[in-house]
């Protein structure tokens, strides 16, 4: 399976709009608070994302 690097929200929210993360696994490489690790969580079936990460020194934990 293909990974996606993410490096902010911005192009998180970029690569979603325009399909680009259809199957793929997304990484995310920004820091995320409670809102927006669950916002992301929520998209991921909408976008059709395969599986989103964090990195563990900047993931939201609960």
């Amino acid at each position: 399976m293909k990974t996606v690097i993410c490096n902010s929200l911005q192009s998180f929210w970029d690569m979603a709009d325009n399909n680009m993360l259809d199957g793929l696994h997304v990484h995310c490489v920004f820091p995320v608070t409670e809102t927006v690790h669950t916002m992301i969580k929520r998209y991921q079936q909408r976008y059709r994302i395969a599986m989103i990460s964090f990195s563990p020194q900047v993931a939201y934990r609960p």
